[in-house]
Parts: structure tokens; C-alpha cells; sequence
């Protein structure tokens, strides 16, 4: 026994031995509560974590989402556990003293008091020269807003905020190294504070924003993107609208998302709100994702639009027979998500204006109760089909009579194909017969090589 503590002394020592920079290194790689443990384990120890330049706090437990299945006789014990956690918070946040916190990422849910300061944190980072900061909020209480010192940190380059926060940005600020700005379900003071923010973030480059339309805080009118050095934008709305008689319908909410980004090269939008959107200038555009419901201006956003290399499509009403008009000149890549029964007519008019067209997917995974309505033969063949197009995709593959029609027209129009993959639904009557006269089908490339499974959908 006194050889085994003797050998722990040793070990001890050996590790307590090593540069600061490298216990600091080690403690990176443990929850703060650890990190903040081991300065009980001696003198040398006992200030390492206030030096560390990376905090993270996660006080966004599952609990908080149960709290109210919890046993009465608990909630005494409960709440004290609540009010140790934010002491631990409050107290190593002011105990720590590194020159300078790279990041600080810090969650509260429900169960955090609103008797917080959380602002003199995100001060304090601020003065530390923070350079990544994520901050979720989720109490029960109303959003708050944090510091404005917060609007002129020349040192941030990553910024997540999210839930009950107010982004409330003084028109004098700026944030002149900020890149990344994420924004999840946060809350805007009006339309020309968010359009003072964007204006003052001039190296910005990529931006997420997620809302939520059912939010009632959400007063923004006008959503407005107007970003120069913008290079990567995700949007994504929550559906407002709960039930239509057509899912084409579009209804007049009296908001808009408006973007004008000219340095635009890869944007994502998801909006079911009903929100309106209008694109003003993306020239440089190379990858898009489009789900929405409407644009304001078609022919304006089109045309914008029509520089894609990639482009990933929801066929409603409302985008995919105006978008079947646009001249696609470098479109190389299409992905469509059928929204709608009519989809095939629309597709084959997209194909012959997509002439360098070299991947088409078709993807059904999530609208397997889309059937084609109808097929009519092309009187003319895409030039794609004759001289580009390369890979063909089709998932969940329904077995109608339509489908096995337009399968049919790719493979036998397609000269240049080298790869095609269908996957079969699971709920098709007859998979192998369907499977044999898929491989049967003549193919313009003899070339071609042809893979066909079973969708586990």
C-alpha cells in the first residue's frame, strides 16, 4: 500500500511539473466544473482555470423540460440545486482573469432565475477581447438585452445569439471583425435597428438566421439582408399558416423577407410563413436551396437566380412553372423535392433550359403521396439529355405509369450517362417485377452503370 501512494506522488508530481500551457491544454478537455476542481489539488494547481481562454457553461439540461413532473416534496431541493449552479456560474465567471477569452458558450434553460445578471458576463468577455461567443437564453421570463459594449467589440469574429434575446444595436456601433453571425429565434426592437446591424458588420461573410412566426415578439416587418461582403446565407421560417385548403395557396401576411447580397455565393432559404421574398442582386450565386412559398417579384428573383451551378428545388405552384422559363446557362447540378402532382411537365421545360446540366435527382423521400398526374412525351429532347447529363437519380421510385415513363425518356435520351441510381419504395406492390423492367429499359449509353435498391423509408 505505501508503494501504490508513493507511486501516485510521483505521477502527481510529474504531471503538476508540466509547462502551464500544457495543463492549461489539458483542462481545455474537461467540463468547467472539473477544470475548476483541480484547484483543490494543490498550490500549483490552483489558478490554472483562471487562466483557461475557453469557458463553456450548459445549464440547458433535459430537467429543465420535465420540471413540471417532478415529485412536490422535490422542488425545495430542486430549486436550491438551481441556485447553487447559478452561484458556481456567477462566481467563477468574476474569479476568472485570463488576459484574453477567445470563447466563452454559455446556455441557460427555463430553470434560470431572472434575477441574473447574464449582461455584466457577456460584458466581461467583451473586455477579456472575446473572439467566439454563443449565448442561449430560454427562461420563462421576457427578452433581454445585452450590453452595447457588446456592439463595438473589435476583437469578435463568431457570434451566436439565441431565444430570449433582444437585438437591440445602437446605430453608432460596429463590429468590424465579426464573420459569423448566427441568429436562432431571437427578438428584433424594429426593422431599422436590424438594418443597422447588418450595415455595420462589414466583413461579415456568413450569416444564419432562424425565427420562429408564431412567436408574437417577432414585430420585424420587413427582413432585410443588405450585406456587401455576405458570402453564405441560411434562412429558415417556421410555418405560421396551420392549415390551407391548397398548399399552394398563398396567403398575404404584409411581411417580406428582402435580400441584397451581391457577393452572394451559396444561400438556403426555407420559409412556410407566407412571408413574401424578393432577391435584388446575387450575380456570383453558385449553390441555392429554394422552399418557399412566393417571391414578390418573380422576374426580378429569377433572373438572379438563374446563375446557379446548384440548385435544389421544392416544386410548388407558385416557383417551379416560372422558374421552368429561366435560362439556366451554368446550371450543372438539380435536386427536386415533387410538392405537387403536375411536377413532370414543368421539370422537362427546366431541363431544356438547363443545356450544361450534368447531375439530376429526384427525390420523393419526403412527398411520397405526390403521384404524377400525367405524362406526355417531349416532342424535342433536352440538349443536356444529348450531351451532358452524366448522373440520374431517382428516389423512391412509386412504380406508376408516369414515372416508369420519364425514367424511360432519361435513359433512352441520355447519350452521356455513366450512373444511374433508383431506389424503390417499400410500399410498391410487385418490387421485383418493378425492379426487372427497370433493368430492361434501353439506355443511349451503353456505358452506363445502373443501380437499383430498396428505400428504407
Amino acid at each position: 500500500m505505501a508503494e501504490d501512494k508513493i507511486e501516485e506522488t510521483v505521477c502527481e508530481d510529474k504531471i503538476s511539473a508540466l509547462p502551464e500551457d500544457l495543463l492549461v491544454r489539458i483542462l481545455l478537455h474537461v467540463p468547467i466544473k472539473d477544470a475548476i476542481a483541480t484547484m483543490f489539488l494543490s498550490k500549483r494547481w490552483r489558478f490554472i482555470w483562471t487562466i483557461l481562454p475557453k469557458l463553456e457553461y450548459d445549464f440547458f439540461s433535459d430537467d429543465d423540460e420535465d420540471d413540471d413532473d417532478k415529485v412536490v416534496d422535490d422542488n425545495d431541493d430542486e430549486e436550491e440545486s438551481k441556485k447553487t449552479s447559478w452561484c458556481f456560474f456567477d462566481k467563477s465567471m468574476e474569479l476568472h482573469n485570463a488576459p484574453v477569452l477567445k470563447t466563452l458558450l454559455i446556455k441557460l434553460g427555463p430553470g434560470c432565475s431572472s434575477d441574473i445578471d447574464v449582461g455584466k458576463w457577456i460584458a466581461k468577455a467583451v473586455d477579456r477581447r472575446v473572439v467566439v461567443l454563443r449565448f442561449k437564453l430560454s427562461w420563462s421570463t421576457g427578452p433581454t438585452r445585452l450590453p452595447k459594449s457588446l456592439y463595438t467589440c473589435e476583437t469578435l469574429k463568431e457570434l451566436t445569439l439565441s431565444h430570449k434575446v433582444l437585438l437591440d444595436f445602437p446605430s453608432s456601433s460596429c463590429l468590424p471583425s465579426l464573420i459569423f453571425l448566427n441568429l436562432f429565434y431571437v427578438v428584433y426592437r424594429d426593422d431599422a435597428s436590424l438594418e443597422s446591424f447588418f450595415s455595420h458588420c462589414p466583413v461579415l461573410i456568413c450569416l444564419t438566421v432562424k425565427r420562429n412566426r408564431r412567436n408574437r415578439d417577432d414585430n420585424i416587418t420587413k427582413f432585410s439582408v443588405k450585406i456587401p461582403s455576405l458570402r453564405g446565407l441560411l434562412y429558415v421560417s417556421d410555418d405560421i399558416i396551420s392549415s390551407l385548403p391548397d398548399d399552394d395557396e398563398v396567403v398575404d401576411t404584409g411581411k417580406c423577407l428582402a435580400i441584397d447580397t451581391p457577393g452572394l455565393l451559396y444561400f438556403s432559404i426555407t420559409d412556410h410563413s407566407g412571408d413574401s421574398c424578393s432577391i435584388e442582386n446575387m450575380p456570383c450565386l453558385e449553390d441555392a436551396s429554394i422552399d418557399v412559398k412566393s417571391f414578390s417579384d418573380m422576374d426580378k428573383s429569377k433572373t438572379y437566380l438563374s446563375a446557379v451551378r446548384s440548385l435544389v428545388l421544392h416544386t410548388t405552384d407558385q416557383v417551379l412553372l416560372p422558374f421552368s422559363t429561366v435560362k439556366f446557362s451554368r446550371l450543372l447540378k438539380l435536386r427536386i423535392y415533387p410538392d405537387r402532382s403536375d411536377w413532370l411537365e414543368a421539370l422537362l421545360l427546366l431541363l431544356k433550359n438547363a443545356p450544361k446540366l450534368k447531375d439530376l435527382l429526384v427525390d420523393y423521400a419526403f412527398n411520397t403521396d405526390v403521384i404524377p398526374s400525367s405524362w406526355n412525351q417531349p416532342s424535342s429532347i433536352a440538349g443536356c439529355l444529348s450531351s451532358h447529363l452524366e448522373f440520374f437519380e431517382y428516389r423512391v421510385y412509386g412504380g406508376t405509369e408516369e414515372e416508369k415513363e420519364f425514367v424511360m425518356y432519361i435513359l433512352a435520351n441520355s447519350k452521356c450517362l455513366k450512373k444511374v441510381r433508383i431506389s424503390v419504395s417499400p410500399y410498391l406492390e410487385n418490387q421485383n417485377l418493378s425492379i426487372e423492367e427497370l433493368r430492361d429499359i434501353p439506355r443511349a449509353s451503353t456505358f452506363v452503370e445502373m443501380i437499383i435498391v430498396f428505400d428504407d423509408a
